[in-house]
């Protein structure tokens, strides 16, 4: 970890979650669902559409907003991203200098969504941010042991992911997120949160 992750770790720390009541709701009940996931290539992107797609078409959700963060600068974002309102993408250039979002973000923390998750399972210093200053009504994401937290339901880690580490190749590494995110949809599908 270097000096500036540091940094920012500290402030994230040190900076307060929004003020909200937290309600419960499963995805067959929510009109609106927030993704924040960190973007690696075109494939992995037309795989989120696919899943907005799914939470649309066969769960009912009304409005399905994704969020991603780039780990680039934005002359070095790819060409297929958009940025839309209450969406999109950010990247580095809209960082300030501890790593806290600046730019690009701000209707999508505002969006009261019935759901936010959190598709890392590693954490990812800008999507934190966004994840701590959102107006979610639920926040849920994987269980990660940095940010305790962070959310209303923490999702266990799959004993795959448990068992392997972080020696993973790229595809074993996308099965895995594969895994953990329909655990993660399952439980939140089936689970009667009111």
């Amino acid at each position: 970890m270097n000096w500036k992750e540091r940094i920012g770790r500290w402030h994230l720390s040190r900076t307060n979650a929004v003020s909200r009541v937290p309600r419960g709701c499963s995805l067959r009940n929510a009109q609106s669902v927030g993704l924040l996931y960190l973007e690696r290539d075109h494939e992995f992107h037309l795989t989120m559409k696919e899943i907005a797609k799914h939470l649309r078409d066969e769960l009912g959700v009304n409005n399905v907003s994704m969020l991603s963060f780039v780990n680039e600068d934005m002359k070095n974002t790819p060409g297929w991203l958009v940025r839309k309102l209450g969406g999109g993408f950010f990247c580095k250039s809209d960082l300030n200098w501890y790593g806290r979002p600046i730019n690009e973000v701000q209707p999508f923390i505002e969006s009261e969504f019935d759901i936010l998750i959190d598709l890392e399972l590693e954490p990812v210093l800008a999507l934190k941010y966004i994840l701590k200053s959102s107006n979610a009504k639920m926040k849920v994401g994987p269980q990660q042991l940095d940010f305790p937290s962070d959310y209303d339901i923490n999702i266990g880690l799959s004993p795959v992911v448990k068992s392997v580490g972080n020696d993973v190749d790229k595809n074993h590494d996308m099965a895995i997120w594969k895994e953990q995110t329909e655990r993660t949809f399952q439980f939140i599908t089936e689970a009667n949160i009111q």
